[in-house]
């Protein structure tokens, strides 16, 4: 059994890799922006979507990858029908002026509501919920966002008129306090809302605000002000079990903030209601990290109530000793029932880091802004038998990054069958590498929250597969247009997710940059359908070579380009579905 409650200091962070030393990136010590969704973006292209690799269907776009700041809360919920009810942060594209809250429903059946504004422009940082009533009929989305009606920054929460009605906007209500913002929002089993909101600026303004309406958003009690939160951390959930009227709220609280405004130097806190969010307990420091632990926790904390109501609470913890803080990271989790906290994931098959520890080195691509190695992990539950699913996100091989340097990320998961006590070997369930891939070519899978629940032995999840890896608003990649999937993966059985490309083919455009003339060279190593088209930066085809039959073979297309501006192009080979762009520059 992989559990641990304290650790030892290790006087050296040194890795031993196939003969050769690495050494553990340190972590900033400057601290994060809190994005608030008005921030520029300084696009020096724009990428149209090429394809990808990313499991599960495409149910909308967004050319904004960035989904929230710290944790990821909750942004996918199933109801009682087996309905999906999914939004996320949309922006135009290419013209990136307008955001607003996207919702989206997948039906029983496994067709789609389709794509639809749900707020008023110039909103975003959305979350969502679905109402409890015992009638699933009235069972109805809850979205939360954050929007300026010309008066400062507010926090929202509107509730579609019926079940997958799609009535959007309906009647947003608000607490109506200024700059309370970036929320995060669950309807209890008496339907009251709870809605837990971040102060403005971030750094600057270190609490965390719990609110809670009793009649439908008509007043608002403020029922909680937590100082010492530097991270955007909160989340909060609610029990579905029936009967239950249980709400937790879950933090990360810095000990100190003399390093990066204390956003690297944290507990993990919770309190409970088991009323419906009307008195709450007092709050509960969970992990109490001493100065000789070597652990802390950061920004991401996932909870949940398991088939008996009991606890669960999952988050990364970042690795720290005598010589400083590392991009160095393990998910956690802690039960009520025990009090202990273990550890989930298995150390990296790449790798081997002598305390199990997914990294980052100083040389290899980084995970961006308010991002560890394995990071923001969601947890499900299967209310059948109790059995546990943590998935997580990140990148278990440091060397998988886009050609910008930042993490093309994947999710991987493990499971437990005795409430959290012990938990499997990782398995990757995506499978996307993408090393080295330029901007518009990159398989990174990120943002993803899941259905806290196994419905119909399935894990319904969603995410947005960003095409060029890190957080744009955080001036990490280029603006791309981003493929919104709804992904839902049976638990019976579960193992890797075979998107790799079976070899059917690679390719290769010589010279790059080129002048005058190029090879587009590529290999076949069975018979298939090709087509090959070459696309400029606005997403417009200015090549394009035909379809047709190709055998297994190696194949060279001679391609002039005096006829193009210079600048940035893709050559896209399509292979009957499958799909392998490269990027290259135009320069005479």
């Amino acid at each position: 059994m992989r559990s641990v409650k304290m650790y030892m200091l290790l006087p050296i962070v040194l890795i031993v890799t196939a003969g050769f030393s690495l050494t553990i990136k340190k972590a900033d010590t400057q601290p994060c922006r809190g994005i608030v969704g008005n921030e520029p973006l300084i696009a020096k292209e724009i990428i149209p979507y090429l394809g990808g690799r990313g499991p599960g269907d495409q149910i909308g776009t967004t050319a904004y990858d960035y989904q929230a700041n710290g944790g990821f809360g909750q942004r996918f919920v199933v109801d009682d029908y087996g309905q999906a009810h999914i939004d996320w942060m949309w922006q135009d594209y290419p013209g990136q002026t307008m955001r607003y809250c996207a919702w989206n429903a997948r039906f029983s059946d496994g067709s789609y509501y389709g794509e639809t504004q749900a707020s008023n422009s110039w909103s975003g940082y959305v979350q969502l919920d679905v109402t409890q009533d015992a009638n699933p009929d009235n069972q109805r989305t809850a979205i939360a966002y954050h929007f300026d009606p010309g008066t400062g920054y507010y926090s929202w929460v509107d509730i579609d008129g019926g079940n997958l009605w799609g009535i959007w906007p309906n009647n947003p209500v608000s607490p109506q306090i200024a700059d309370h913002i970036w929320p995060y929002v669950a309807l209890a089993g008496n339907n009251n809302i709870i809605l837990v909101s971040h102060g403005y600026p971030v750094p600057g303004d270190n609490h965390i605000y719990v609110d809670v309406t009793t009649d439908g958003g008509s007043s608002w009690t403020t029922v909680a002000s937590i100082d010492s939160c530097a991270t955007i951390s909160q989340f909060v959930r609610a029990s579905r079990n029936s009967g239950s009227q249980k709400v937790v709220v879950c933090w990360t609280k810095f000990i100190t903030d003399s390093i990066a405004s204390g956003q690297l130097d944290n507990n993990i806190w919770y309190m409970l209601s088991t009323d419906g969010g009307a008195t709450w307990g007092a709050p509960v420091n969970v992990t109490d990290y001493q100065p000789a632990d070597t652990v802390r926790a950061y920004t991401d904390v996932n909870a949940i109530f398991d088939a008996n109501d009991n606890l669960h609470i999952v988050w990364s913890g970042r690795k720290v000793d005598a010589g400083g803080y590392y991009v160095a990271s393990k998910i956690f989790h802690w039960d009520e029932v025990s009090g202990n906290i273990t550890v989930v994931n298995s150390p990296s098959t790449y790798y081997t880091e002598p305390g199990g520890w997914w990294i980052a080195t100083a040389s290899s691509p980084q995970p961006g802004g308010w991002r560890l190695p394995a990071d923001q992990p969601q947890l499900v539950v299967d209310l059948t038998d109790n059995t546990l699913y943590c998935l997580w996100q990140g990148n278990d091989d440091y060397n998988d990054g886009s050609a910008a340097g930042f993490f093309n990320g994947e999710f991987f998961g493990s499971v437990s069958f005795d409430g959290g006590a012990t938990w499997s070997d990782y398995v990757n369930l995506t499978n996307t590498r993408s090393p080295g891939a330029g901007a518009g070519a990159c398989d990174d899978e990120d943002y993803m929250t899941a259905c806290p629940y196994v419905v119909n032995d399935s894990i319904f999840l969603t995410y947005i597969e960003d095409k060029d890896a890190g957080g744009v608003p955080q001036n990490e990649g280029t603006v791309t247009e981003n493929p919104v999937r709804c992904w839902v993966m049976p638990t019976f059985g579960i193992q890797e997710h075979k998107t790799e490309v079976p070899d059917m083919m690679s390719m290769v455009v010589l010279p790059n940059p080129v002048q005058h003339n190029a090879l587009i060279n590529y290999t076949l190593t069975k018979e298939t359908a090709v087509s090959l088209k070459v696309f400029d930066a606005s997403g417009r085809v200015v090549k394009d070579f035909g379809t047709g039959q190709k055998t297994r073979g190696t194949y060279s297309v001679n391609m002039e380009t005096n006829s193009l501006a210079n600048g940035t192009y893709f050559a896209v080979l399509d292979l009957n579905g499958e799909t392998i762009s490269r990027t290259f520059i135009v320069l005479h």
